[in-house]
C-alpha cells in the first residue's frame, strides 16, 4: 500500500516517519523548504517526551501534488485553512474510490474535501498529540492518541502506529470523540495569547478558569445538538471543568497526567503565531460559537477568546496576556 502524506509538516512528518519504521510505504507531500532542508540533512529525526527516538534516513519528500496519482490512501495533514486549495488537488489527481483521512484539529474542515471530491472515500482523523519542528527534527512533546473514523481498510494504519508506541483507535461515533477533543483543543487558543509553554501556563489557575468556562459552553452545546462527549482522559469530560478549577497546589496533584509533557511542549496556534499565519481558531472557539448560534445557546468565553485571537493575527494586540488580565476580561463579561 503506497501512502501519501499531504500537508507534510510536524505532525505529517512525525506520523509519516512512524509509518515508515513500521515497514509501510510513505510518500511526503509538503513545502520546498521542508524538503531543501531534509534533503541537506539527509534524513528525519524523530523523538518524544519519553526518550524514544528514531531515524528516517533518505526520507521520499515530494513538493508536486502528482504524488497523489500513486496513492492507494492519503492522510491529510493540512492546517483548516488550507483544505478548500487541498480539495482541488484531491480531485485533480486521487484516484476515483481511494480513502483520505483528514486529521485536522477542530470542526468542519472536511467538509470542502467532501463537496468536491464526491468520488473519493472521505473519513476523519485527529491526533491527539502536540508536534513541534526544529529544523529537520520532529518531537513529540505530549500524550495522546490517534482517532481515526472506524474503517476496517483502515486497520493497517493502527496496527503500524502501535507498533511505534503510537495509541491509535479506530472511532465508531466520530462525533462524539471529535467534540470531546475539541473541548480539550479550547486550551489552544489560551496558550498562544499567554506566550507561555503549555505547562506553565496550565500551573496557572486563572488561565484554568477561563478554560473551564470556555469547556462548560461546549458541553452545552453539545448537549443541545444531542452529542454525547467521549471520555477521552483520565476523567470523564464533565469533570474536567472541577478538576482544572482546583487550586494549583490540588491541581498539581491530581493532574499528574495532564501535566506530563515535555517542559518546552506548546499548541500549534502559538506555532502559528511565530510562522506568522492565520490560525485555526474559528474551527476551535469559533465552531463552539457558531454552534451555539444555531442551537440558541450562548457562548460569550469562546466568543472573547475567538476575538483576542483575531486581534492578536491583525496586529492590534501582543501575545503575553497574563492569567490575571485574561480573567479580568471574563469578569467583564459577566458584569455586562
Amino acid at each position: 500500500m503506497q501512502i501519501v502524506i499531504y500537508g507534510a509538516g510536524s505532525i505529517g512528518c512525525y506520523l509519516g516517519g512512524c509509518l515508515q519504521a513500521a515497514g509501510l510505504k510513505v510518500t511526503l507531500l509538503g513545502r520546498p523548504r521542508l524538503q531543501q532542508l531534509i534533503e541537506h540533512q539527509g534524513a528525519i529525526e524523530l523523538s518524544d517526551y519519553q526518550g524514544r527516538a528514531l531515524t528516517w534516513q533518505a526520507p521520499d519528500y515530494s513538493t508536486d501534488p502528482t504524488v497523489l496519482k500513486r496513492a492507494d490512501l492519503i492522510l491529510v495533514t493540512l492546517k483548516c485553512l488550507a483544505m478548500e486549495d487541498a480539495a482541488e488537488q484531491l480531485a485533480q489527481y486521487a484516484r476515483t474510490g481511494i480513502r483520505v483521512v483528514c486529521l485536522q484539529n477542530g470542526l468542519g474542515s472536511d467538509e470542502a474535501v467532501r463537496h468536491q471530491c464526491p468520488d473519493l472515500t472521505v473519513l476523519r482523523g485527529i491526533v491527539g498529540f502536540n508536534v513541534v519542528a526544529d529544523g529537520h527534527q520532529f518531537h513529540r512533546g505530549t500524550e495522546g492518541a490517534i482517532h481515526l473514523q472506524h474503517d476496517p481498510a483502515l486497520a493497517q494504519l493502527q496496527h503500524a502506529w502501535q507498533q511505534q508506541g503510537l495509541e491509535c483507535h479506530l472511532e465508531q461515533d466520530f462525533d462524539s470523540v471529535a467534540w470531546a477533543k475539541l473541548q480539550l483543543n479550547l486550551n489552544n487558543v489560551i496558550n498562544a495569547l499567554s506566550d507561555l509553554p503549555l505547562k506553565t501556563e496550565l500551573e496557572q489557575r486563572p488561565y484554568r478558569q477561563v478554560l473551564a468556562l470556555a469547556m462548560q459552553e461546549l458541553a452545552l452545546v453539545a448537549q443541545a445538538k444531542g452529542i454525547a462527549l467521549a471520555r477521552l482522559t483520565a476523567l470523564p469530560p464533565a469533570w474536567l471543568p472541577k478538576l482544572i478549577t482546583s487550586p494549583d497546589w490540588l491541581f498539581k496533584r491530581l493532574a499528574k497526567r495532564m501535566l506530563a509533557i515535555d517542559p518546552k511542549a506548546r499548541s500549534s496556534m502559538w506555532e502559528d503565531l511565530q510562522q506568522g499565519r492565520p490560525t485555526e481558531v474559528l474551527f476551535l472557539n469559533g465552531a463552539v460559537t457558531a454552534a451555539g448560534a444555531e442551537e440558541g445557546v450562548a457562548t460569550p468565553v469562546n466568543q472573547m477568546l475567538t476575538q483576542l485571537m483575531f486581534e492578536v493575527e491583525r496586529g492590534q494586540r501582543q501575545p503575553g496576556i497574563s492569567a490575571a488580565e485574561l480573567w479580568q476580561k471574563v469578569e467583564t463579561l459577566r458584569q455586562r
